[in-house]
């Protein structure tokens, strides 16, 4: 998946602003593991149990945000309606129940009431309408359905060898998809409110300047292409994806790709562009076990010329114990699509197991994404 949930809060952080009642201060996953109040938790058994229940109760929060979001009422606010009696009417919903919603989530800092039963978005809350540029609504409707959905199969991932969604929908996660085109530019358009943001950090912290010739390995619409020859446009590029995504791609839906080559294939089974001197692979490996990973690694290996990069553009778990939302998110791709989330040290050792071998990880301002930079195996070091 050119990416997931990729996340900054926690749902338990969230839960923890339900019960406290306030604005928040720090939506973040490190405010629930590391916070002081968590120590005196762990010698007062009232805390510890009130922070069973906020972990317990996250779902509430999941399930508010994502109704706010699929009902539109963003959209109401954002065109300057108020009063939640008028927020209510506009979609034909109960006034009192749609304020006691808004009153809710006026404790997780998507609205506010600057006065009793008059309702303001914040800067928050507006990720959620849809007349943001920038929005997160896709995102939350779907965390919503089915992706919600298959946590009801935790139970069987863990049992057996089917994933969750498998489990739920009867087959595998992006064979679905492909039998299921509405379904699919669902998914396209929630990878692009997640992933989007990541794009302009890695053209700024990675120089492409020493190449003649980009592959984008399951480049899906070409957005991260596109971002990149607009900021070299001296560069050949092709982008290699299943007809569905490059169908997206020359439609335009990830941004002008001028002289771009297009590749139809599958990672696994076609072999790849050849001759390119770097190769990016966004949010692909994390999708899938260790073995084919190799495969897809080992593809590349193979098109790649004796002093090309590959670009392993991914979010690389702490490879100590160091909290994090990767792990929540490695437990997400694992019910999804058997995928997992990696330390440096396991990337470095799929590369090895693929011929390559691991030059440097740069890290970039995005707290999701890091360029993970491996050469061939026989390459000089430097």
């Amino acid at each position: 998946m050119t990416g997931t949930v990729k996340d900054g809060a926690s749902l338990a952080s969230l839960a923890e602003l339900v019960y406290a009642e306030r604005p928040p201060r720090r939506v973040w996953w490190k405010e629930l593991v590391n916070d002081k109040r968590d120590k005196a938790a762990d010698a007062n058994p009232a805390l510890l149990h009130k922070k069973m229940l906020q972990l317990l109760s996250s779902l509430w929060v999941t399930r508010a945000v994502g109704t706010f979001a699929r009902l539109g009422l963003a959209d109401v606010m954002e065109e300057g309606v108020a009063d939640h009696a008028a927020i209510a009417a506009a979609r034909g919903l109960v006034p009192d129940r749609v304020y006691r919603l808004l009153r809710a989530l006026s404790t997780l800092g998507l609205v506010t009431e600057p006065t009793r039963g008059r309702f303001a978005l914040t800067p928050l809350g507006r990720l959620l309408s849809s007349h943001s540029p920038h929005n997160t609504r896709t995102t939350a409707i779907f965390l919503n359905d089915y992706f919600a959905d298959m946590w009801t199969h935790l139970d069987d991932a863990l049992a057996g060898e089917r994933t969750a969604f498998e489990a739920l929908k009867g087959a595998p996660f992006f064979e679905w998809l492909a039998q299921h085109p509405h379904e699919a530019r669902r998914f396209d358009r929630m990878m692009l409110e997640v992933h989007g943001p990541e794009t302009p950090a890695i053209v700024a912290a990675y120089d492409f300047s020493p190449f003649e010739h980009v592959v984008d390995v399951g480049g899906g619409n070409g957005s991260l292409l596109s971002a990149v020859l607009a900021a070299y446009p001296k560069l050949r590029a092709t982008l290699f994806d299943m007809a569905e995504a490059v169908a997206a791609a020359k439609r335009g839906e990830g941004g002008p790709l001028p002289a771009v080559s297009f590749v139809i294939g599958d990672v696994f089974t076609t072999a790849a562009p050849t001759g390119g001197d770097v190769y990016l692979i966004r949010h692909l490996l994390h999708d899938y076990d260790d073995r084919d990973c190799v495969r897809i690694l080992g593809n590349v290996r193979a098109a790649m010329r004796p002093q090309a990069r590959v670009l392993a553009l991914e979010a690389p778990l702490p490879s100590d114990e160091s909290p994090g939302p990767g792990r929540w998110l490695d437990l997400q791709v694992m019910l999804l699509c058997g995928g997992r989330e990696r330390t440096v040290e396991e990337y470095a050792a799929l590369f090895e197991q693929a011929g390559l071998r691991l030059v440097r990880t740069i890290p970039t301002q995005h707290p999701a994404m890091t360029v993970i930079e491996a050469v061939a195996a026989g390459s000089p070091r430097g």
